[in-house]
């Protein structure tokens, strides 16, 4: 089993609202996580949102994405932390990044001269996807770690900023496309970011958003400490329909390597439209047992991360 410094005593962590519903009154669904650090996830009472709660504070999490994130994710990043074409490939990164550009431009989403931005954008490879289908696009990276965003330059032939106020510092062109790919569930305000984007958008702008779907869960590997919130096609539809975005899209998604996941594609709702926003029909505990599934055999999962950990360091030692 994975150990660190890093932990999560009562401190570090705060009881939040939901952040869909605002409600506050929540049933439990599961009390391990895959690192065994006391996660408690919930469904909301009022919305249906699952989610972690309570969740670390902020202060707590910028510690643990600037110190410890590479330590407990080092199984699903690459060696050292460092980029390199051989992860992203023997990861299939760069396929699944095909896949949602082939998508992107079939529906017409990405065509010339258009202005891209990928918010967490990580080594680069969405953005080199996007570029290489249609290169008169101007591209641009968030992400915070440095050593990926300089990578993403040279990768993706991309620009770089390490956050979304350094971007709006800049004085950035109107936004056509943004990309948020695998990042949403990370946020601790997804909604309040979404809204925020608003006024870097260009008219006819459109949002892209792949996250993983919360009914299709099977193993405790899917509740960890970066995942805060885990969406159903309901509660992502309701999500991006509070923050003023109409769903052209919603749909189940089956990514190479990588968990099965929801994919969708927002529009700016018109301001002007009179319109009731169309809510889907709300399934209140979509995923809730699948959450519950996960948790029941704990102790199996974690005898089993912890024989893993220690064949590694056995190994490791024996090439030293």
């Amino acid at each position: 089993m994975q150990t660190s410094s890093w932990n999560l005593d009562h401190s570090r962590l705060e009881e939040v609202p939901c952040p869909l519903c605002r409600g506050v009154r929540f049933e439990r669904l599961a009390t391990t996580d895959r690192y065994a650090m006391g996660l408690i996830t919930v469904g909301c009472l009022g919305c249906g949102l699952v989610m972690t709660n309570p969740q670390p504070t902020a202060d707590a999490l910028d510690d643990f994405y600037a110190n410890h994130y590479r330590h407990f994710y080092s199984d699903f990043g690459p060696r050292d932390g460092v980029p390199t074409l051989a992860h992203i490939r023997a990861q299939r990164v760069d396929r699944r990044c095909d896949v949602t550009a082939d998508l992107l431009v079939g529906r017409g989403e990405l065509s010339d001269r258009m202005v891209v931005l990928d918010i967490g954008a990580a080594e680069g490879s969405m953005l080199k996807a996007m570029g290489d289908r249609v290169p008169s696009t101007r591209r641009i990276a968030i992400e915070p770690n440095p050593t990926f965003g300089r990578f993403a330059m040279a990768h993706a032939g991309c620009e770089w900023h390490a956050s979304l106020a350094d971007l709006r510092a800049s004085n950035p062109p109107a936004i056509d496309l943004v990309i948020i790919n695998h990042v949403l569930e990370h946020l601790k305000q997804p909604g309040q970011v979404l809204e925020s984007l608003k006024p870097l958008l260009a008219p006819n702008a459109r949002v892209y958003i792949e996250v993983p779907d919360v009914t299709e869960y099977g193993k405790l590997v899917m509740l960890h400490i970066a995942h805060l919130y885990h969406f159903s096609t309901d509660t992502l539809a309701q999500l991006a329909t509070q923050a003023g975005f109409d769903v052209r899209l919603i749909e189940k998604h089956a990514p190479a390597k990588h968990p099965l996941s929801l994919r969708c594609v927002l529009a700016v709702a018109d301001p002007a439209s009179t319109r009731a926003p169309q809510l889907p029909q709300v399934h209140h505990r979509a995923g809730w047992d699948n959450v519950t599934a996960c948790a029941r055999h704990a102790w199996f999962a974690h005898a089993k991360r912890a024989v893993r950990s220690a064949v590694r360091r056995r190994s490791r030692s024996a090439a030293a």
